[in-house]
């Protein structure tokens, strides 16, 4: 096994659960061999491309797993192979850091630098990767859920509105199958419309839900509801709350295996 090639192992294993979470034909090899414009072959730690809007994207991430932190020298390295590859990003992903000015050279070269420790956490690539690919909008129906979710900006930031409900130690998210049950629950909390939006969860942005539930039920003490009022109802009816927790919303409401994130941090 050459140096490095453990953290290259775990490196593709963090970028392939984040970046298959919408199921959109991400490819992510380690290693994989490239032809540059001279001719020449470049060793590609870890690659990965998709296609998005009917654009190809490709990216190279190369991995530093060396006692000493990455020199500016070994980013000037990776610059030159990304330049003769060509229409590529370049990230880089260091055990043990970066020399002084080597991240500032990175930067300035549009290669972003990470620290291993950043990945584990999930937090700033699983932030990203929501507001990216997974976070629904304003068009988008239920299927079959809505949801209530802050915004920013006008744009929703990836947290879910949550609250306690009689009987339940914890916060519940509440989902409903109906927008008009959404609505109702919205002016019951009197939420601020400036600060939180209605949105139902197409099939991709339901599994990045259902992705982000597990932290929500096992780190944070909250979970979901599911809100419905029986047909019928008075318009003054209680809203009646079934708790959802994740295994089961995937199993019947998604109906295909979801990776846990925890699993995939310990393994």
């Amino acid at each position: 096994m050459k140096p490095g090639s453990s953290l290259e192992k775990d490196v593709q294993r963090v970028y392939t659960f984040l970046l298959n979470m919408r199921d959109e034909g991400v490819v992510v090899g380690n290693p994989v061999f490239m032809t540059g414009k001279s001719g020449e072959q470049h060793e590609i730690d870890v690659y990965y491309e998709f296609t998005k809007a009917g654009i190809r994207h490709r990216v190279a991430i190369e991995c530093k797993d060396w006692a000493t932190p990455v020199s500016k020298g070994q980013i000037q390295e990776f610059e030159s192979k990304l330049r003769d590859i060509g229409n590529i990003t370049g990230v880089v992903v260091s055990r043990n850091g970066y020399q002084s000015g080597a991240e500032g050279f990175a930067k300035y070269n549009d290669i972003l630098p990470l620290r291993f420790d950043d990945l584990p956490s999930f937090n700033k690539l699983l932030a990203e990767r929501l507001k990216t690919v997974a976070l629904p909008d304003e068009d988008y129906p239920g299927e079959p859920f809505w949801i209530i979710m802050e915004t920013r900006d006008g744009k929703v930031t990836g947290s879910h509105y949550g609250t306690a409900f009689p009987g339940f130690k914890e916060r519940l998210i509440p989902l409903t199958f109906s927008r008009q049950h959404a609505e109702r629950i919205f002016r019951d909390a009197n939420l601020n419309p400036n600060q939180w939006a209605i949105r139902g969860l197409p099939r991709f942005a339901l599994r990045a839900f259902l992705i982000t539930l597990e932290l929500y039920e096992k780190r944070m003490n909250a979970g979901a509801i599911i809100c419905f009022l029986p047909p019928g109802a008075t318009p003054n009816a209680q809203i009646v709350g079934i708790r959802a927790f994740r295994e089961d919303l995937i199993r019947d409401y998604y109906g295909e295996p979801i990776p846990s994130i925890e699993d995939a941090v310990n393994r």
